[in-house]
């Protein structure tokens, strides 16, 4: 057991997947890597529409 429940349920699969990625010749450095920036973008962060952000009335 973990600290807590969402590491606990998405270690097991993130540690497969840089493992997956391992054998495709993908370094874990890299896979690492990778993941961060996919999580910056906005496929993976929370999505905003445009006409709601604070400040930008037009």
């Amino acid at each position: 057991m973990t600290a807590t429940p969402a590491e606990d349920f998405l270690k097991p699969g993130l540690k497969k997947l840089v493992s997956d990625a391992a054998a495709a010749g993908i370094t874990p450095d890299v896979s690492v890597a990778v993941l961060l920036s996919l999580l910056d973008t906005m496929d993976f962060g929370p999505q905003v529409a445009a006409e709601s952000v604070p400040g930008d009335e037009g």
